[in-house]
């Protein structure tokens, strides 16, 4: 950030939802963002640091992402492939609570609109998100845009994911964010659509996207 100073730029981030500390509440840009510990806590020291830095900034909030190129992602690989293969699908806490899923190519958008328009830097907007979906719904989305039968799909229970980070750091990191799937994990991305003049991109068209990217990597392997 001091380089972007000195260059006279400013600097987008895309950012989660990690550090809003009322996740149980219907997150907004202007609810709390105080969490601490963990990986929650590193995201509140980071948009800290940037609201403190005469460097001018604007962080982006998204949900969990897919879309194409979305790999390493709850609904990247973990799902899409799974559907495709005709594979029963696991998934982390719940498969019937509503969460938060942004569509990458619409995070991208509004990273892009806020860089060229100064009215909208040094705050937080949300992402164009599409209303809160279950795990479920989202993967019978993907499976309706591949044609095919979701052959079922079952949650790890969150406790079983704690558990199981006592003797894996790598489950223990995934353990800690678990609450996002156990409950309503719900962003409200309303105030930031009419600012930026944007709007989610429909499920189905976006599903369709997701699925014709993730065959053509599998084309190709």
């Amino acid at each position: 950030m001091t380089a972007a100073k000195e260059a006279g730029a400013v600097v987008i981030f895309p950012e989660s939802l990690y550090s809003y500390s009322e996740p149980d509440s219907v997150m907004r840009e202007d609810s709390p963002r105080e969490a601490s510990g963990g990986k929650r806590g590193v995201r509140s020291q980071l948009l800290a640091g940037r609201a403190a830095s005469a460097t001018d900034t604007v962080s982006v909030v998204a949900g969990d992402f897919f879309g194409p190129r979305v790999r390493m992602a709850h609904a990247g690989e973990r799902i899409v492939p799974g559907i495709l293969a005709g594979k029963r699908l696991s998934v982390i806490g719940s498969t019937t609570q509503p969460h938060a899923f942004t569509y990458v190519p619409d995070l991208a958008d509004a990273m892009i609109h806020a860089a060229g328009t100064p009215e909208l830097w040094n705050t937080v907007w949300h992402a164009p998100t599409l209303p809160a979906m279950t795990q479920r719904e989202l993967a019978t989305a993907f499976a309706q845009a591949a044609g095919v039968p979701l052959k079922g799909i079952y949650a790890v229970p969150g406790w079983a994911m704690r558990l199981s980070g006592l003797f894996s750091s790598d489950l223990k990191e995934i353990a800690e964010l678990a609450y996002q799937f156990e409950r309503p994990f719900v962003m409200d991305s309303t105030a930031s659509e009419t600012a930026f003049g944007l709007r989610p991109t429909p499920l189905p068209k976006a599903a369709a996207a997701t699925v014709d990217w993730w065959r053509t990597i599998e084309a190709a392997s």
